[in-house]
């Protein structure tokens, strides 16, 4: 007696790979990327930073003021006035603060940053520039 069978599977019964979760799994996580990418943390403003031979590279945590070349201050790319970032500097107290001045700026504007952020008590003040190549 022969107990092995042979089973003849119909047309219609025959088996398949169901490619829908494949391709929903793939779509979720193209999706999630997506939003990676385009999450920015920081706005970036066109600002040409002067150069200097001397300039270090440095790691540093701390927060960022750019002057723009028309002279409006910006504080974590968002436009603020004076009084605004004075008030920001001696609640956040931050123990650097770099200065992202476009080399356009008149020096006389830069100084009165330097002097807002000494009288909110920040300890050190770092000036962005390009390293001349």
């Amino acid at each position: 007696m022969n107990l092995r069978r042979r089973v003849r599977f119909k047309e219609e019964e025959r088996t398949y790979i169901d490619v829908v979760p494949l391709v929903d799994t793939l779509l979720a996580v193209f999706l999630f990327l997506a939003v990676l990418a385009f999450r920015s943390p920081e706005t970036f403003i066109g600002v040409k930073l002067p150069k200097a031979e001397s300039g270090e590279t440095a790691r540093l945590t701390a927060l960022k003021v750019t002057l723009t070349a028309e002279g409006k201050l910006l504080f974590k790319g968002k436009p603020v006035k004076e009084e605004e970032l004075y008030e920001l500097l001696r609640r956040e107290r931050p123990e650097y603060l770099v200065l992202e001045a476009d080399e356009r700026v008149y020096h006389g504007r830069v100084v009165e940053v330097m002097d807002l952020a000494k009288r909110a008590g920040v300890e050190h003040l770092v000036i962005a520039v390009r390293k001349k190549r």
